[in-house]
């Protein structure tokens, strides 16, 4: 066995570390499981909870288009049509999103030109003769 001398300053260092370490031992409780024997329980302190390694606590909402990003809910098609509603009035956004299946949003940003801005609607003009 290998025997090292330390100055009084590593000393200390590691002293520090060690008493880090307990205190953090000290919060957490780690708990192993042997596998092999069903039906084992393990006394937890008041409140306290299970949680699978790697799993977050946050309950945070999932998208609802499940991966579907990037795939267009309208075609140029009924974007023509949502303009033409929006052209003629008297249906809010929110009413044209409903039909449409699109969040209200998605209605003011083509409205206001922000997505869908190549789509067109062609005015009818008449010619002055």
């Amino acid at each position: 066995m290998d025997m090292h001398i330390l100055s009084s300053h590593q000393f200390q260092l590691i002293t520090d570390a060690l008493e880090q370490a307990r205190a953090v031992l000290q919060q957490g409780q780690h708990v192993e499981l042997d596998l092999t024997q069903p039906k084992q329980t393990i006394p937890l302190p008041t409140g306290e909870k299970i949680q699978r390694q790697g799993e977050s606590q946050s309950k945070t909402r999932k998208s609802s288009r499940k991966g579907k990003r990037g795939v267009a809910s309208l075609t140029p098609g009924k974007v023509l049509e949502i303009k033409k509603q929006l052209a003629v009035g008297g249906k809010s956004a929110a009413k044209i999103a409903a039909e449409f299946g699109v969040h209200m949003t998605t209605i003011n940003n083509i409205k206001h030109g922000r997505t869908w801005a190549h789509v067109v609607l062609q005015q009818d003009t008449e010619v002055a003769a």
